[in-house]
Parts: structure tokens; sequence; C-alpha cells
């Protein structure tokens, strides 16, 4: 069963031996649990997550000049980018390619408007969670010619609960976080009451914390126990023979 906002401010009271508000308010405890629950997400990348709502026009930016589409306000990092027409009886999927405009440069030259039946890559400006000019966009080349929707595979942050105090309904919802992980969330709160009050202790809390979240990087980054490969030529590489710390797929 989830773990509600309720579930995880008694456990968090539990824990600073204060059963009933005295000290510390549940305006302040939600306030804490909404920054762990997002540094819990930004960390481990776990709340994974997957959008269709990106429509691209056909011919778009053909004349123009090249249009940029804005992405989810929640979005961490993008794991993976597709295309799929949406012409009668189409089944194709077509994977876009992540680059940077300096990179471009060597593809589009003086004309990013480029048509073409479907895109090949995909780049990225902008900051998530803002808006007007500072809105995080994306941009595909070669622009379409046919129209279609973007699948966007994407890590994304936990949603901000308000004030329960001021909307009593937001006690019922549950946190955003992988089942089996919520002690993070009232272990990041036990060592921010201990910051705020002064007790020392609180190095030995924030080093459980980072302990967990370590532990839940490593077994939530694949939600697998599969080995993986390194595919060349008809044979494969094991990833462990290869692998010095840090090399990923």
């Amino acid at each position: 069963m989830p773990t509600t906002l309720q579930d995880a401010i008694n456990r968090v009271r539990s824990n600073l031996e204060e059963p009933s508000a005295r000290f510390w308010t549940d305006t302040e405890l939600t306030n804490w649990i909404n920054d762990g629950c997002r540094d819990m997400a930004r960390r481990s990348e776990d709340l994974l997550t997957f959008d269709q709502g990106i429509i691209i026009p056909a011919n778009t930016g053909n004349l123009s000049g090249p249009t940029r589409f804005p992405l989810p306000p929640d979005l961490i990092r993008i794991h993976r980018v597709e295309f799929t027409p949406k012409g009668i009886g189409s089944q194709q999927i077509y994977y876009l390619q992540a680059s940077t405009y300096q990179e471009m440069d060597q593809y589009w030259g003086v004309t990013q408007a480029t048509p073409s039946s479907f895109p090949i890559y995909y780049v990225l400006w902008g900051t998530p969670g803002m808006s007007g000019r500072n809105q995080q966009t994306i941009q595909l080349y070669p622009n379409c010619s046919q129209a279609g929707n973007l699948n966007v595979f994407y890590y994304r942050l936990p949603r901000r609960f308000t004030d329960p105090l001021a909307d009593a309904s937001q006690y019922n919802l549950p946190l955003e976080i992988v089942e089996g992980y919520d002690d993070a969330v009232v272990m990041y709160c036990t060592y921010r009451a201990a910051v705020k009050d002064r007790d020392p202790v609180w190095k030995d809390l924030k080093e459980e914390y980072k302990d967990t979240i370590e532990a839940m990087i490593d077994g939530t980054r694949q939600f697998h126990d599969q080995g993986r490969a390194f595919q060349h030529s008809t044979t494969a590489t094991p990833q462990w023979l290869t692998d010095s710390g840090g090399w990923d797929f």
C-alpha cells in the first residue's frame, strides 16, 4: 500500500519523539518531505515516465524556419525519443539520436528547416520547469513533412504537496517514490530537523540517508538483475569484463 503524506508525517514525528505538533508543524514537515522526494528523484532517476503529448504537425517549419516544441515541466533528463507517424496504417517507430547545436552545425549547415519524411536527430534548449524564453524545448532535424507524435521516455520529478493545513486532502495523497524506499524520506526529514535543532547527530543521520540512497540507486537503476553486454559484430562482451566503475550503456 503506498505511503501517504499522513503516514510519512507520522513516522517523522515518531523519530522526533513528538507525536503531536508542538514544535514541528505539519507545514514544515511537508516541505521537508517534498524536498526529500525530489532529492531522491534527482539522485536516483527512478521515476520513469512516458509522454506522447508532443504533437508534430506536417511540414512544420519548412518555410518559416525550425520549430521548437515545449517539453514537460517535470523533466529531469531524457532517456529516449521516438517519432511515430500519424498516417493510416502506419506502424513505424523512428528512434531519434540526441545531439547538440554545435554538433548539428555539421549536418544542417545554414538550413535548419530542411524537410524530410521523418526526423533523425533532436536537440534541447532551455531549462525544465521554466516558462517564456527560458522554457525547455526540443527541436527536430530534419523537419517533418508528415504529421506525428513524439514518444518521450524520461526521468521526472515528483509532484509537490501543498500545505496540508490549508488543504486537508493532501494528507491522503501518496508519496511519488519507489515502493520500499519510503524510509529514505523519513531519514531525510529527521536529518533536516536535527540540523535545525543544532543537534550534532545530524551528520550521522545524513550519512545514513546517503547510504540508503546509494543502495537505492544500485537496486533500481534497471529494475532487473540480468547482466548486460556490449554487442559487437557477431559476439558480445559482458559488461563486468570491461567495467571500470563508470561505464554505462
